[in-house]
C-alpha cells in the first residue's frame, strides 16, 4: 500500500508539473531530478540504513517528507518533486528491504508491484487534471499515522543469508552480470517507450503497460521461489529484452516484454541479496535503483536515435559488462 501510494504521489507531481509547463527544458529537468533522487539516492539511503538499523524510523520519515510535499505542492511544486524524490529513495529501501528480510522472491514481488501501477495511475489523474491533493494529503497522514503505530516494525537486521545449495538458486559473476545488463537494455526501451506515451497522451497502452508490469512481478516472484531464482532471472530477461527493443508498436507483444521483465526483477533481487551475503538493503538499491537510473538515462541521450541504433546497444554492453565485471570483483574482494 505505502509503496503504491508513494509513487503515485510521485507520479501526480511530475504529471501536473508537465501539465502546466510548456518549457520541455523544464519538465525534462524536473523529471531527471526526481529519477536521480529517487533511484540513484538509494545506494546513500542503504548505507545509512546499515548505520541507523530502524526501518520503522525510516518509513514514517518517508511519509512524513510526502506528507510536506503534498502541503506545499500547489506553492512551490519543484521543492515538492525534490521531496517525493527523496522519500521515494528511503520508502523503496526500508520498505523494500523489510519486506525482503526472508528473502523469498514472491514477497518481493508483492512488494514492488503496486510502484509502477500508482505511477501510471498518479500521471493519468495529472493528465486529465483532477485536483486530487484534498484527497492524498489526508490519506498520506492517515497512512503516516500507521506507520508510527505499527508494533511489528522495529528493528531490520542484515541476516547473513545462509548459502543455498541447491543448483536452481546458485549463481556466479556472470549470471549477475548479464541478468543485470539484460535489465538496464530492456529498462531503456521501456522508459523511452514510456516518455513517448506520454508525450502522445496514450494512457491507453500505459494502462495495458501498468497492468502487465504488476501481474508480471506478483507472478514471476511466486514462479521465481518454484523453478529457482537464477533459471527465471535469466529466461524472462533473455526472452523480455527483444519484445522490448523491436516491438514497441505491437501492444500485446510489448506488453509481454513489460511483465517478462518485471517479472524477473523478484528473482533478481533475490539473487542479489545472496550473492552479496545477506546485506539486503544494498541489494535492493542495486535492484530497484541503480539498474533503473541506468537504463533511464539510456533513454534520454541528447541523440536518441543513436540510443536505439544496434551499434549502440552492443557499445554500451560491452562498457557496461566491463564496469559490473570490475564492480563484483570489488566487492567480493573487500567489504561492502
Amino acid at each position: 500500500m505505502g509503496h503504491g501510494l508513494n509513487d503515485l504521489i510521485a507520479g501526480y507531481f511530475i504529471g501536473i508539473f508537465a501539465l502546466n509547463n510548456h518549457d520541455l527544458l523544464k519538465t525534462g529537468l524536473a523529471i531527471t531530478i526526481y529519477n536521480i533522487l529517487a533511484f540513484g539516492g538509494q545506494y546513500p539511503v542503504a548505507i545509512l540504513m546499515e548505520k541507523l538499523n530502524d526501518t520503522k524510523k525510516l518509513l514514517v520519515f518517508s511519509y512524513l517528507l510526502n506528507a510536506v510535499a503534498l502541503s506545499i505542492f500547489l506553492f512551490i511544486p519543484s521543492v515538492s518533486i525534490i521531496l517525493a524524490g527523496i522519500a521515494s529513495a528511503i520508502y523503496h529501501v526500508a520498505g523494500g528491504s523489510y519486506c525482503a528480510e526472508n528473502n523469498k522472491a514472491v514477497n518481493i514481488g508483492l512488494f514492488a508491484a503496486p510502484g509502477v501501477a500508482g505511477l501510471i495511475a498518479g500521471g493519468f489523474l495529472a493528465w486529465e487534471n483532477y485536483n486530487i491533493i484534498p484527497i492524498l494529503f489526508p490519506v498520506a497522514i492517515v497512512f503516516l499515522f500507521i506507520l508510527i503505530r505499527l508494533k511489528f516494525i522495529k528493528q531490520f537486521s542484515e541476516k547473513n543469508i545462509a548459502a543455498i545449495e541447491t543448483q536452481k538458486h546458485v549463481i556466479d559473476r556472470h549470471d549477475i552480470i548479464m541478468i543485470l545488463l539484460l535489465m538496464i537494455i530492456s529498462l531503456r526501451s521501456v522508459t523511452w517507450n514510456v516518455l513517448q506515451l506520454i508525450y502522445e497522451n496514450n494512457y491507453q497502452w500505459l494502462i495495458a503497460i501498468g497492468a502487465a508490469a504488476v501481474i508480471g512481478k506478483i507472478a514471476g516472484g511466486w514462479l521465481a521461489d518454484k523453478i529457482g531464482w537464477r533459471i527465471y532471472a535469466l529466461s524472462s530477461a533473455i526472452i523480455a529484452t527483444p519484445l522490448l527493443s523491436f516491438f514497441k508498436n505491437e501492444i500485446v507483444l510489448f506488453c509481454l516484454g513489460v511483465g517478462l521483465l518485471q517479472s524477473g526483477i523478484p528473482a533478481t533481487t533475490s539473487l542479489l541479496i545472496h550473492s552479496l551475503k545477506g546485506k539486503t538493503s544494498k541489494a535492493i538499491a542495486l535492484s530497484f535503483g541503480t539498474a533503473i537510473i541506468i537504463g533511464s538515462a539510456a533513454s534520454v541521450f541528447p541523440l536518441e536515435e543513436l540510443t536505439h541504433q544496434l551499434p549502440y546497444i552492443l557499445f554500451v554492453s560491452v562498457i557496461l559488462l566491463a564496469i559490473f565485471n570490475l564492480w563484483y570483483k570489488k566487492i567480493h574482494n573487500s567489504p561492502i
